[in-house]
């Protein structure tokens, strides 16, 4: 597995040549419209502050539950159909395509943005229903849920809950190896730290395609491509 990881990673390295001029700026722009949502929650927030002679929390502004909430669900939307368009901004880098930042950017809304959306719920609710037993469930699941969003890529006409049915089937025996690839890239984040993240510009894009050659793996040894010879499907 060790082998398959660093040829993977090498073919990932091969790939992003030439392509990271168009992925860094996606990565940016869908941070920035995540990260200025995710503001406007935080300032609509109620504010405590720490009362040290008391040593309790004491109100200092009562903010906007009501507004707030609704924001957390557009957060929820947009996380959803960026979670769509950058997976197949990464299907298409791990097919050696250079994504064009015009036609990903609006991928998620024009490409069924309600299947994503969906999509995205159901796993947040079963990831959290099996983390509620214990952690390690939950993870394993996260993991059995990971080609969700793929499927809905590669197959259009594939529902919400058919997606999560087969990823979960298609991704046994595969859940340790993506597990320890995603360990592997864990010094390499921590690192991304000192530099205030922007060594995870590069990092990123070289993760998920490896990430994306395993999915597209598993997907052909499941559903591989029928051979034509003279016109005739060859069994």
């Amino acid at each position: 597995m060790e082998d398959q990881r660093y040829q993977y990673k090498e073919k990932a390295k091969e790939l992003m040549v030439g392509k990271y001029g168009a992925v860094i700026p996606i990565l940016l722009i869908f941070a920035v419209i995540e990260g200025a949502f995710s503001a406007i929650s935080t300032s609509l927030q109620p504010k405590y502050e720490i009362d040290w002679e008391t040593m309790t929390r004491v109100l200092v502004a009562e903010g906007n539950s009501a507004l707030a909430s609704i924001v957390s669900i557009i957060i929820f939307i947009v996380g959803a159909i960026v979670i769509y368009s950058t997976t197949k901004m990464f299907i298409q880098t791990a097919d050696d395509q250079t994504p064009v930042i015009e036609e990903i950017i609006v991928a998620g809304v024009k490409e069924n943005p309600l299947r994503s959306i969906g999509l995205q719920f159901l796993i947040g609710l079963f990831t959290l229903l099996w983390a509620l037993l214990f952690i390690i469930p939950g993870i394993v699941k996260a993991y059995a849920y990971s080609m969700s969003f793929y499927l809905t890529i590669r197959k259009p006409s594939i529902s919400s809950s058919d997606a999560i049915d087969i990823s979960k089937k298609i991704t046994m025996g595969y859940k340790s190896d993506l597990f320890m690839l995603d360990l592997s890239y864990l010094g390499w984040y921590f690192l991304g730290l000192f530099t205030f993240g922007i060594l995870w510009l590069w990092i990123i894009p070289k993760h998920m395609t490896v990430r994306t050659l395993y999915f597209k793996e598993i997907y052909e040894v499941n559903f591989p491509e029928p051979i034509f010879e003279d016109g005739e499907i060859v069994d």
